[in-house]
């Protein structure tokens, strides 16, 4: 969509296409739908009944005439340019990929030692096989754990079931943040396109959110599966700490929400918090940006009124629910500012 939209407006360069199709007195609300529309069609061509009424809608309302089918041109044309090169880069299909499980660990501290959690709530392990959709393909890195009684202190006590410290209000935080990512992101994420009065600026806006948002993702997973520490309900399995601190935290205590089965460093949620903030902040200019969140799981509304606001959120969200540690959360939203920020750089500028 934003480069369908940039070649009409002609104020950005492209991200992927160039279209070959002529823009010149093109629809713009045509050719925004289009492409969107093209990819649909190949991702999902089993699953039209979702999407082909809201698009055949979307083009009742655009005058029919040279400058529509030119737009379905252009849109059409964008699309296959950007579908093309993934698909031979992709995975096979993702529901019956063999995909490469954990290492097996055997010291303390890693993933595989003790059982993660449930599998309904983790992550598809395909997620980590898909091609960046701007970063280089390069292996990301990050320090194994170190020092891991101390950093578990937090975390276990702060996300236990019961714990006389953690307020009902920071519970309610904890399950704001539990529903399932796929829904949540889609929904709110829409809110900042609704809020964009310009097409152009609306798409660029997106664009920039989404490619952010999946690279983050992306290098989040590569990372968890380098390192493969486990999470804090596995360090409770094995009775760590051994010593009691001041907090007086027992093992066998349980976290007070289903912990993802995948590997725990960096927090996930943390990296595409950290990623949006940073999308937020070039964007605008500012970190004073004011946005609303609302979560199914509670069916409440929160309002942040700065770009690292969520962030900081879900850090303490994944502390005090128990799925996480604190240097995990706090490495994810930086790692997630660092991929914003390179894709900012290096894409979504102005044309020279």
């Amino acid at each position: 969509m934003y480069d369908a939209v940039s070649a009409i407006n002609g104020g950005y360069a492209p991200f992927a296409v160039q279209p070959s199709v002529p823009a010149t007195g093109a629809s713009l609300p045509a050719a925004a739908s289009a492409p969107a529309y093209g990819v649909l069609r190949v991702l999902f061509s089993d699953r039209r009944a979702y999407y082909q009424d809201a698009y055949e809608r979307c083009l009742e309302t655009i005058p029919a005439g040279a400058a529509r089918d030119l737009s379905l041109a252009l849109g059409a044309d964008v699309a296959a340019g950007v579908v093309a090169p993934r698909a031979k880069r992709r995975p096979r299909d993702a529901a019956a990929c063999v995909c490469p499980g954990h290492r097996a660990g055997h010291r303390d501290g890693h993933v595989s030692r003790r059982r993660s959690g449930p599998a309904h709530v983790g992550q598809h392990p395909a997620v980590r096989l898909a091609p960046p959709v701007a970063l280089p393909p390069v292996a990301a890195a990050g320090p194994r754990q170190r020092g891991l009684c101390r950093r578990l202190q937090q975390s276990q006590c702060d996300g236990r079931r019961r714990r006389a410290s953690r307020t009902r209000a920071q519970f309610e935080v904890v399950r704001f943040h539990t529903e399932q990512p796929p829904v949540y992101i889609r929904r709110n994420f829409g809110n900042f396109a609704r809020a964009t009065a310009d097409a152009a600026d609306a798409a660029r806006l997106m664009a920039m959110i989404y490619v952010s948002f999946a690279d983050a993702t992306d290098a989040c997973f590569e990372t968890e599966h380098h390192c493969l520490t486990w999470r804090p309900l596995s360090a409770l399995a094995a009775g760590r700490p051994r010593r009691q601190s001041r907090h007086r935290c027992r093992p066998g205590l349980r976290p007070s929400s289903p912990t993802p089965n995948h590997p725990e460093y960096p927090a996930a949620h943390s990296c595409t918090a950290g990623a949006l903030g940073e999308v937020l902040y070039r964007y605008h200019g500012t970190d004073k940006v004011r946005y609303t969140f609302d979560s199914k799981v509670t069916g409440t509304t929160r309002t942040y009124t700065s770009t690292d606001a969520l962030a900081e959120e879900s850090l303490w969200a994944r502390i005090h629910g128990g799925m996480h540690f604190r240097y995990s959360a706090t490495a994810g939203a930086l790692l997630g500012k660092q991929v914003a920020g390179w894709v900012i750089d290096h894409y979504f500028g102005r044309r020279k």
